[in-house]
C-alpha cells in the first residue's frame, strides 16, 4: 500500500450495526442498574459536523477535558475531542435526544475517577496497526469505535476498555466489559494497544462501503465535477472502480487528498473521452 495513503490520521472502520434503541434510556438503566453509584462520562467529537462540543458548553455549563491535552497534539483545537462528566439527567442529553448525528461521540459508564477514565482514553490516540505502523486511532466516532470494540476478542476488549464498565452508543447499544473493570493503574504512553490482524480484516469489510462513501462525497465538493453526469448507481459504481485500482484490494484506512484529487483526474479524463 502506498505509504500516503496508510499514513492518514484515521483509522476508517466502518459503521455499528445494532438494533434501535434510545441512548438517554440505556444510560439510565445502566445508572440504576449499579444504584448510581458509578458515574456517567461522554466522549464528544471535534470533528463532528454537528458540533457536540459547542452544544455541551450551551446546554450543560460544565466543563468538559480536551482529550489531547497534555500530548503533542494539543494546540489541534479544531479536531479536538473531549471527556465530559455528567449525570443522566444532564441538559446536554435533550440535544442527544434530537440530533440526526451518529458520529457525536459516545457514552460510557465507570466507577473510576475522572482522571483515571481520562488518562485511559487520551492513551488511545495513536494504535499499531499488524504491519507495526502507528496511526490515530478515531476512538471518538462511535460508527468507528463500536465495530471495533464488537469485533475483538475478550482480551482485547478488556484492554480498550480499561476502567469502563458499559459503553453506550448513540443508537443505544451497550457494549459490556467482559470482566472486571481495570483499577487505577499508571497512565500508559501511546501507543499500545496493537489491532489484531483478524480484526483490521473484519473491519475493513465493513469500511469498504464508507470508504466508497466519502470518496463519492469528497469528489462531489470538486469545482465541475464528473460524477454529476452519471446516474448515482453508476457514478459510484465509477469511483469505486477507481478505488480498487489505487488500493490494490489492500486494507485502507483513509485516501489523502492527493489520491482523492488522483481520481478526480482519472474521472475527468474518461467524461472527455465520452466513456460512459
Amino acid at each position: 500500500m502506498h505509504h500516503s495513503v496508510k499514513s492518514v490520521l484515521n483509522v476508517v472502520m466502518g459503521c455499528a450495526v445494532s438494533e434501535p434503541s434510545d441512548f438517554r434510556t440505556q444510560l439510565h438503566s445502566l445508572c440504576e442498574q449499579r444504584d448510581h453509584k458509578g458515574s456517567v462520562y461522554l466522549v464528544l467529537s471535534g470533528t463532528s459536523a454537528a458540533k457536540p462540543v459547542r452544544h455541551f458548553y450551551a446546554t450543560d455549563g460544565l466543563t468538559a477535558r480536551p482529550l489531547f491535552q497534555g500530548t503533542q497534539y494539543a494546540s489541534w483545537q479544531e479536531v479536538m475531542p473531549f471527556l465530559a462528566q455528567v449525570t443522566d439527567t444532564s441538559a446536554f442529553l435533550n440535544w442527544i435526544d434530537e440530533t440526526d448525528s451518529t458520529d457525536w461521540g459516545w457514552g460510557l459508564v465507570s466507577d473510576a475517577s475522572l482522571e483515571e477514565v481520562f488518562g485511559h482514553i487520551r492513551s488511545l490516540t495513536k494504535i499499531i496497526l499488524p504491519d507495526g505502523q502507528e496511526v490515530f486511532f478515531r476512538y471518538w466516532d462511535a460508527r468507528f469505535f463500536g465495530p471495533i470494540l464488537g469485533s475483538v476478542d475478550e482480551a482485547h476488549l478488556a484492554q480498550l476498555m480499561g476502567p469502563v464498565a458499559s459503553v453506550v452508543l448513540p443508537d443505544g447499544e451497550v457494549i459490556n466489559h467482559p470482566g472486571t473493570p481495570a483499577g487505577p493503574k499508571p497512565e500508559p504512553e501511546f501507543p499500545w494497544f496493537s489491532l489484531p490482524a483478524e480484526t483490521l480484516k473484519k473491519i475493513a469489510v465493513l469500511c469498504w462501503g464508507q470508504l466508497v462513501d466519502n470518496t463519492v462525497s469528497a469528489l462531489g465538493k470538486k469545482k465541475q465535477s464528473p460524477l454529476s453526469r452519471y446516474p448515482e448507481p453508476i457514478a459510484r459504481q465509477k469511483v469505486e472502480r477507481h478505488l480498487r485500482r489505487l488500493t490494490s484490494a489492500e486494507v485502507v484506512t483513509k485516501l489523502a487528498p492527493e489520491h482523492v484529487q488522483a481520481i478526480h483526474e482519472a474521472l475527468m479524463r474518461e467524461a472527455s473521452q465520452g466513456a460512459y
